[in-house]
């Protein structure tokens, strides 16, 4: 039985991913009610009621600081009983209008401080019928977010104006609201997009569309942030590898994009351009705001740094514009083999072009039902409900719009359980919200398309790298300005003094602006200061140290420039603020001084330089300064790391491994090789024959492992216990070293005793002791190793002439010598007697000594034996 887990055991993806329980007056279970995210606030109107059928339209707060839902029909919908005060010719929509009728599948948008709401399927007004018929409306209803009621709304009527339907698509870029697709009464679909212009109030373009579009397949979505440049789509994906497009959308209009002659993205890109984080005009010049601060002196002309307030007024946010971005349209069908289609939509014409062959990735989405999705950042997200009989779940994934390639994002186990129905994005916070109830069942819900919302799950995209870019807040001109300024010492009042005993000097109108703790200090010192010349005294004070106007940062010079680079600009656009340790510290100082521009501002470009080599540091950062995304993600790169890191090992090891299973099956082809070669009586034979001659007794039979012995070194080679007298090719193949001619080939590569110098008294006779004339690795006659440096006698020493053999210099007097291999020196075990003895007892001794004297000679002269390896050997032998 396994081991039960660890408690608390989890994987890291399951991080991503809280769930909480919402409270409060929590609505039932609905089907087709819309949801729209403004602020810290969520609005949910209209929808039918699962357990009566009926519609409503009733209209809920959830207050997403605390997910408590607040019941607010009571206060809303309440017909007008007067008209409020004003003039009599005023604008209709500042007129109060009752709630719409009851209603679901219909959509509601949010636009500046309102909610428009169109179309839908609701009842029929009544006729007097007990049977109540169900009709589709065309209208618009508007509710008003900071009073909380709904304006009357007269659109005059248009050629352009929509049919009515449900279950429609709707999205806004710009100041316009486009109405995609949709069912009539008969459940046919709506060929036809429709635009109404939300500043005008009229229907001012309407278009064919060949597409079946409906919110039970298909989403249209659109960016929605403020400053946001969002990539020009399929960027990364070559020009030609789009699907077809139609005959009036050649050439993709990039009308949507920031003019960068007017604003400036508030980093420079630290990816290539196609990426779309820093997006330039491909034939502008590059900006100068890259380089470093030095490079911007001067840069201005002089009138533009002749005063501060000149920079105050330009410091302050740029007059945000409805910026009209395009429409991305998805839709998934034929659920069993899913196609998927991709079209954008853009504006100002709504120009259509296809990019449904264009969309790749490893995995791509299944189909899925009743689908949700939003842009954040660069991407886009897709979010639904996904059955098969194996699985029911709640899927997620994200397309990246520069590169077109799909990701599914990992939210580890909360959603394979419970039943979970709807997502939005909560784009200020970073997240996704996934509303549902954690006890039910997916299955069953769907049968009835309801949607829950006893419980919500908070997915923090920020660990998936899916994050809104900070926006841009002030011009190229005043950034540049800025930087000016700063460099521009006779603009200054004031000195920050680093840890490093640098001053900056700096202008503290300025500081104070841009910074709340510097103000708040400098207002006390100036109100002490007052107190102080009132009294006429120091009052306790040191007067000096108001003349000084110094304010110390424990922190580097480098550190502190890059800090009030940012507080003469607002954003981060020097390579010296850019470097990973300079960040590092800005986000420190960030949330240490509570400075949530340049927290959002140092994340982003920490997140864009997240690498193997800068996560270690990444992640601690982000764990002192709060950042839970950021410290998630840095930690995946680790751990994506550390794996990446042993598969190579692994890989390394299974080559070698390979290697020398190759090479052992190499060495075996030799072996059986040799061994066929020699014939019947070949080379092992010989080899006993002479193994038993120079040792008269019988070896020992070989040590077992169960023995308290040594193993000897050939034991378990190729999974056999080792002999006696191993095959040579097996034992110790690392001592054959050097190029041996094939007639000198030793058939014993054994290990060498060690060489010693001749003895100086050459007459005191070491004891001679009967030993074999091979000694080997786990040779039995141990003793004779050790005595071997003791048994030599003669004064025969070797030395090697460089030439692969060695010369053996006997202590005769005609001092003759004779080239013996070099591997005979080194398995040569010391004798007795030396050259001249040998040949000479060729004419006495016994037949055994004859014998041996026979052999000795044989091999001495190298022409005995035949060559076992045939030719050259391994290795050049």
């Amino acid at each position: 039985m396994p081991a039960p887990a660890a408690p608390g055991l989890q994987s890291i993806s399951d991080l991503t991913t809280t769930s909480r329980i919402t409270t409060g007056d929590i609505p039932p279970p609905l089907v087709g009610a819309t949801m729209s995210i403004v602020d810290d606030k969520l609005y949910l109107f209209g929808g039918r009621f699962v357990q009566t059928r009926l519609m409503t339209n009733a209209l809920y707060i959830l207050h997403l600081d605390e997910f408590r839902w607040e019941d607010i029909s009571n206060i809303v919908n309440v017909m007008p009983t007067e008209l409020p005060v004003g003039d009599p010719g005023a604008e209709d929509e500042n007129e109060m209008s009752p709630p719409p009728t009851e209603r679901y599948f219909h959509s509601a948008n949010a636009y500046k401080n309102m909610i428009v709401i169109f179309g839908g399927m609701g009842p029929a007004p009544a006729t007097g019928d007990d049977q109540q018929d169900l009709v589709v409306f065309s209208d618009v209803h508007v509710l008003d977010l900071e009073l909380l009621q709904w304006r009357q709304v007269r659109i005059p009527s248009s050629t352009h104006a929509p049919k009515p339907r449900y279950a429609h698509l709707s999205s806004i870029s710009g100041s316009k609201l486009a109405v995609i697709g949709g069912q009539d009464i008969a459940n046919k679909y709506i060929e036809e997009i429709n635009v109404l212009d939300l500043d005008s109030w009229q229907w001012v373009a309407s278009m064919p569309f060949d597409k079946h579009c409906g919110s039970y397949r298909s989403i249209a979505v659109s960016g929605s942030g403020q400053g946001t440049a969002i990539p020009q789509i399929g960027s990364e994906v070559e020009q030609g590898s789009s699907g077809p497009m139609s005959p009036a959308t050649e050439g993709f209009p990039t009308s949507y994009l920031r003019n960068t002659s007017s604003s400036l993205h508030y980093t420079p890109s630290l990816r290539k351009s196609s990426s779309g984080l820093g997006m330039v005009k491909k034939s502008g010049p590059t900006s100068r705001l890259s380089g470093t601060a030095g490079s911007f002196v001067g840069s201005s002309p002089p009138e533009n740094r002749s005063s501060i307030y000149r920079l105050s007024n330009l410091m302050g946010s740029v007059p945000v514009q409805q910026e009209e971005h395009p429409i991305y349209l998805y839709s998934n069908f034929n659920f069993t083999e899913v196609k998927r289609e991709l079209q954008v939509l853009n504006p100002p014409q709504f120009q259509i072009q296809d990019h449904s062959h264009s969309m790749s990735g490893t995995v791509l989405p299944p189909g899925l039902r009743f689908p949700t999705g939003a842009i954040a950042g660069q991407y886009l997200l897709l979010s639904g409900t996904y059955l098969t009989p194996a699985l029911q779940t709640f899927s997620i994934w994200s397309l990246n719009l520069s590169s077109l390639i799909w990701t599914r994002i990992d939210t580890g186990s909360v959603f394979n359980s419970g039943s979970w129905n709807r997502g939005l994005l909560l784009e200020n916070s970073n997240a996704y919200l996934v509303f549902g109830n954690r006890n039910r069942s997916l299955a069953d819900d769907y049968q009835n398309r309801q949607t829950n919302f006893e419980h919500v799950s908070i997915v923090d995209l920020e660990a998936f790298g899916i994050y809104q870019h900070p926006p841009t807040t002030m011009t190229q001109t005043a950034q540049e300005l800025g930087l000016g300024l700063l460099n521009d010492q006779a603009m200054a009042d004031f000195e920050i003094l680093t840890i490093d005993g640098q001053r900056i000097p700096v202008n503290s109108t300025i500081l104070a602006t841009r910074w709340p703790y510097f103000g708040a200090i400098l207002r006390e010192q100036e109100e002490l200061e007052a107190t102080t010349t009132l009294n006429g005294g120091s009052g306790g004070c040191d007067a000096n140290l108001f003349g000084k106007k110094t304010l110390t940062l424990p922190e580097p010079y480098t550190v502190v420039v890059a800090f009030l680079q940012y507080l003469y600009t607002d954003h981060l656009v020097t390579a010296q603020q850019h470097q990973s340790q300079v960040l590092s510290q800005l986000l420190l100082l960030a949330d240490m001084y509570g400075l949530d521009r340049l927290r959002d501002l140092a994340t982003h470009a920490l997140h864009q330089m997240l690498n193997m080599s800068t996560a270690a540091m990444v992640y601690e950062t982000a764990a002192l300064s709060q950042q839970t995304g950021l410290q998630i993600r840095s930690l995946k790169v680790m751990i994506a790391a550390k794996k990446m890191l042993q598969q190579q090992q692994l890989k390394l090891q299974q080559q070698v491994q390979s290697h020398n299973i190759s090479s052992e099956h190499t060495w075996r082809a030799h072996d059986q090789h040799d061994d066929q070669s020699v014939g019947p009586y070949g080379y092992m034979s010989q080899q006993q024959n002479i193994h038993g001659i120079f040792q008269p007794n019988p070896p020992p039979p070989p040590l077992s492992p169960g023995s308290s012995g040594p193993i000897t070194p050939d034991f378990h080679i190729n999974g056999q216990q080792g002999t006696a007298l191993p095959h040579p090719m097996v034992r110790n193949r690392s001592s054959l070293l050097g190029s041996i001619q094939p007639q000198h080939w030793n058939t014993e590569p054994l290990t060498p005793p060690p060489v010693s110098p001749p003895p100086a008294n050459t007459s005191a006779a070491a004891p001679v002791v009967k030993q074999s004339f091979f000694s080997f690795p786990g040779s039995k006659n141990r003793a004779a190793q050790q005595a071997a440096p003791v048994a030599s006698s003669s004064g025969a020493s070797v030395r090697s002439n460089g030439t692969g053999t060695t010369a053996a210099s006997t202590g005769s007097n005609n001092g003759a010598s004779r080239k013996v291999p070099a591997f005979t020196s080194m398995v040569l075990a010391p004798m007795h007697s030396d050259a001249v003895s040998i040949r000479s007892s060729k004419s006495t001794g016994s037949d055994v000594d004859r014998r041996k004297n026979d052999v000795m000679q044989r091999l001495m002269d190298g022409n005995s034996f035949p060559n076992p390896m045939g030719g050259g050997g391994y290795g050049g032998f």
